[in-house]
């Protein structure tokens, strides 16, 4: 006798909607560890960044046995300044496999403004640079915040680096005399008792503090999400150097002490600081790493260091963690950090 088969039983709606529901739990379960760990490898990247800027920065004292300068302005009367505005960074490219780019910008041989206004130059020096971007910093590879003025002068942008050299543990004092054309809100002189600043000239020996208890480079990124989530303006900075002793060049190269670690910078005055304005992160080191930035030590090795170390905001060097690891020559214990 023939008997019919029975047809496939399928899903009901209800099982159908548990299956989703299941997977969409193990999604939401699943997605911060991915998250995770794709931060985990842009801040591993990140640090690679740091310890070839820090090869660099060795290999150059090695040659010239100095740190190069945190940027070059030359005032002599009757001199063309041709080795004029090149910044910090800039002198490290034929450490950096980046000679090329040195020798086309013909950096030390003409002024930063007139290679700027070299069409072919300047397209050149607004390609981004790889190892001077962090990779978990969304801004934008050209800096379009912190320009460069060619000789007309117009307003040209450049490549953004997220890593700003180490000016001071407070600084951002106002410099006059002798000469006018001083940075301000950057200390220069006695007062940058940093690694970098106009013209500086800074040795191992210097570091008096010693090397491993002495920040020479760090963090800095376009934005910064403050607490009730609106974006500050950090600007990170600028890779060439600097053709204003105004603030707003120079800031693009050095950060100091004054501004705490990923903090706004909201309601600080005095120290050179115009205003109690919320973007003061323009001066000081910050990330998009959660809860603190990577830092370049003096002997070349990387740390993270939390949002939450010992710091205080004033006018003069402070003996607290942080403004102790910005100091190379205070002769104070560092803390735990």
């Amino acid at each position: 006798m023939y008997v019919p088969s029975k047809g496939r039983r399928g899903f009901t709606l209800i099982e159908l909607l548990v299956v989703i529901a299941i997977i969409a739990i193990l999604v939401a379960l699943l997605l911060p560890a991915v998250q995770q760990a794709r931060e985990a490898a842009r801040r591993s990247s990140c640090k690679n960044n740091l310890k070839q800027l820090g090869l660099a920065i060795h290999n150059y004292h090695d040659t010239f046995n100095t740190f190069p300068p945190g940027y070059v302005r030359q005032f002599s009367t009757g001199t063309t300044e041709a080795q004029s505005f090149w910044g910090w960074q800039t002198y490290l490219f034929p450490q950096m496999e980046e000679s090329a780019l040195f020798d086309a910008m013909n950096v030390g041989n003409i002024q930063l403004p007139v290679a700027l206004a070299n069409a072919t130059t300047r397209g050149q020096m607004a390609q981004p640079i790889g190892p001077l971007k962090c990779p978990s910093d969304s801004g934008p590879d050209i800096n379009n915040r912190s320009q460069l003025n060619d000789t007309v002068p117009t307003a040209r942008d450049v490549a953004t680096t997220n890593y700003v050299g180490n000016n001071s543990s407070f600084g951002l004092d106002t410099i006059t005399a002798p000469d006018t054309q001083q940075p301000v809100f950057f200390e220069t002189g006695a007062n940058a008792n940093g690694c970098f600043w106009q013209n500086s000239k800074i040795q191992f020996r210097d570091i008096t503090d010693g090397t491993s208890n002495t920040i020479i480079v760090g963090e800095r990124s376009w934005e910064l999400n403050n607490s009730g989530g609106a974006k500050r303006q950090c600007d990170a900075g600028v890779v060439f150097g600097s053709n204003s002793g105004q603030t707003r060049n120079l800031r693009a190269l050095f950060a100091n002490g004054r501004v705490g670690i990923n903090d706004s910078g909201s309601g600080i005055t005095g120290g050179g600081l115009t205003s109690p304005q919320s973007d003061n992160c323009k001066y000081g080191f910050s990330s998009l790493h959660k809860g603190g930035a990577q830092f370049m030590l003096a002997d070349g090795s990387i740390r993270f260091i939390s949002e939450n170390i010992e710091h205080t905001p004033n006018t003069a060097h402070n003996n607290v963690v942080f403004e102790n690891l910005l100091s190379r020559n205070d002769n104070n214990v560092i803390g735990e950090f």
